[in-house]
């Protein structure tokens, strides 16, 4: 995801969001979770991202990519499709670390191709792609205190929802000195938007160790590095949808099968909680520092 955020957005869930209503509590039942309960919730929560038994799993999106410059309607520019792989790892405190790994590639806007180079329709010049790797995207997930505060769940008949939404401030990591056409400026600037949806009778099952569902994703951001555009103002919308699945053979066929010739530790989650985690700015400094960027991308 470019869902980098996405683990710190759980804990944030859990710490910030607003308690859910008595309607949960008036619903309960035995053998079920109460949603107004903030140990309650933060399992949902948990079965909802992960897998209370360890066990891998893995949330895809399908995504249009739109630029907007000053004083201009969006435009699509790219699609965009990949996945996280996330395993939760219980720890004796009652806490769980969730240790997880993302690849996401670029497509051509029309055929869903994915590809290697792009004309900028911006400015007409050709740019060799970096597609997403990041390894890790990993957190420490605390459960809240009993006084504490339950992530916002919201039922609407036989279905739930989770929201999320993380406004985002940072020193950018690629300098304006070191990476003139590549830095945005001085701060990373972007905000990521989820919400997951489940069915009310698995978010409350007591007994469920993975919730299926589904999910909406929305990011807005700073041009991306490999495109080069510098301080040009503007910035990026990306809108998708995903689904959480149990098994990588789940995944589109074009995904799976540029992951397995290109970035084949990624067909399963990690299976331990290392730092520091990566994006597609800290990702792509290292290619640079490193003489990897791709250079041959017809």
């Amino acid at each position: 995801m470019p869902l980098q955020q996405f683990t710190k957005s759980l804990c944030a869930a859990a710490a910030t969001a607003v308690v859910a209503s008595a309607l949960f509590a008036t619903n309960a039942a035995a053998g079920t979770l109460d949603l107004s309960k903030p140990a309650d919730a933060h399992q949902a929560m948990l079965r909802l991202v992960g897998d209370l038994d360890g066990k891998p799993v893995f949330k895809d999106w399908d995504v249009t990519i739109f630029a907007v410059l000053p004083g201009a309607k969006p435009r699509p520019i790219l699609r965009m499709q990949g996945f996280n792989a996330g395993r939760l790892i219980a720890k004796p405190d009652g806490s769980h670390d969730w240790v997880t790994r993302e690849v996401s590639y670029y497509q051509d806007l029309k055929s869903g191709e994915i590809i290697e180079s792009w004309v900028n329709p911006l400015n007409n010049q050709k740019q060799c792609i970096v597609q997403v790797a990041n390894d890790p995207v990993s957190n420490h997930m605390v459960p809240p205190m009993a006084n504490g505060r339950a992530p916002g769940f919201n039922i609407s008949g036989e279905t739930g929802s989770l929201r999320m939404d993380i406004p985002l401030s940072y020193p950018n990591a690629l300098s304006e000195a070191d990476f003139p056409e590549e830095s945005t400026g001085p701060t990373y600037l972007a905000s990521e938007h989820f919400i997951f949806f489940a069915r009310r009778a698995d978010l409350v099952s007591d007994v469920q160790r993975s919730t299926p569902g589904h999910h909406a994703w929305f990011r807005t951001g700073p041009w991306l590095p490999w495109m080069k555009m510098g301080k040009t103002p503007g910035y990026l919308i990306y809108s998708g949808q995903g689904n959480k699945y149990a098994s990588f053979d789940e995944l589109p066929a074009a995904v799976k099968a540029y992951t397995k010739k290109n970035h084949p530790t990624y067909v399963t989650a990690p299976d331990s909680f290392y730092q520091p985690n990566e994006t597609s700015w800290t990702y792509y400094g290292k290619l640079k520092k490193a003489g990897k960027l791709p250079t041959k991308c017809d």
